[in-house]
C-alpha cells in the first residue's frame, strides 16, 4: 500500500508504535547494560534526576554540588583516570551519588562496574578456588573497566591477603589511568592507617576527595 494513501491518524498510530517499540527495545537494552554493570534494581533509580525530585538535604548538599560537577564532565575525568572518593556516615547519600555518577558515565559509553568490597572479595575467593579461567576474567575486569565503584570500603575482612588484592587492584588502575570510585564510612585517617599507605595515597592522587557529614537520611526519611 503507497504510504500517501494511508488515512493521516492510521499513519499518525502507526509512527507512535514504532517510537513505543523503540522506546522499550531501548529501555530493555538499558536495562541489560545496568546488569552488565553490577546495577541491580534496588539502585536502578538512583539518577541525579530521582535524587534532585526528592530534595537535596542541607547536609548533604555540597557533596553533591561537587559530585554532580564530577557526573557532567565524566568523559574528561574517565580520560585523566580521575575518580571520586565519597566519605561519610551511614545514610549520607553516598552509595546512591556513586551509582549516579556511574549511570552517567555508561548513558555517555564508558563501561562500568559496581560491586561491594565483601561481594568483589567473596567473588574472588570462590572463583580461585572453582574456576581460575573466570576468576582470571573477574581480576582483568577489575583491572580494566573503564570506571570501577568499589563500595563500603573498609567493609571486608581485614585479613593479610585482603589488603594485598586491594593494594594490586588501586595500584594497576592508577598505573593504567584508569579511574575507580569508592564509598566508605571510614574517615580518611582511619582508611590510611587499614590499608598500607601507598593505597589511599594513590587514590587521593587520582580521586576528588568529598566528605559527608550528619545523621542517617535513611533513618530520618522512615521515622
Amino acid at each position: 500500500m503507497n504510504m500517501s494513501e494511508i488515512d493521516p491518524l492510521l499513519a499518525g498510530e502507526m509512527e507512535k508504535e514504532r517510537e513505543r517499540e523503540q522506546q522499550a527495545k531501548e529501555r530493555k537494552e538499558w536495562l541489560r547494560t545496568l546488569e552488565r554493570s553490577g546495577i541491580e534494581r534496588r539502585y536502578r533509580n538512583c539518577t541525579f534526576e530521582n535524587i534532585e525530585a526528592q530534595g537535596i538535604p542541607e547536609q548533604v548538599k555540597d557533596g553533591y554540588r561537587r559530585v554532580k560537577y564530577h557526573a557532567d564532565h565524566i568523559a574528561e575525568h574517565v580520560e585523566y583516570g580521575m575518580g571520586l572518593a565519597l566519605l561519610g556516615p551511614v545514610g549520607t547519600l553516598k552509595t546512591s551519588l556513586a551509582v549516579a555518577v556511574l549511570q552517567e558515565g555508561l548513558k555517555a559509553g564508558i563501561s562500568g562496574m559496581f560491586i561491594t568490597m565483601p561481594s568483589l572479595l567473596d567473588t574472588l575467593f570462590t572463583l580461585k578456588d572453582t574456576s581460575r579461567e573466570e576468576w582470571a576474567k573477574f581480576e582483568d575486569r577489575l583491572r580494566n573497566v573503564g570506571i570501577l565503584l568499589l563500595d563500603d570500603l573498609g567493609a571486608e575482612h581485614s585479613e593479610g591477603w585482603v589488603h594485598t588484592k586491594i593494594d594490586a587492584i588501586v595500584s594497576e588502575r592508577y598505573n593504567r589511568m584508569k579511574p575507580i570510585i569508592i564509598t566508605s564510612n571510614l574517615t580518611s585517617d582511619r582508611l590510611a592507617k587499614t590499608y598500607a599507605a601507598r593505597i589511599f595515597d594513590r587514590i587521593r592522587q587520582t580521586s576528588e576527595v568529598v566528605k559527608f557529614s550528619g545523621s542517617s537520611l535513611r533513618q530520618a526519611r522512615s521515622a
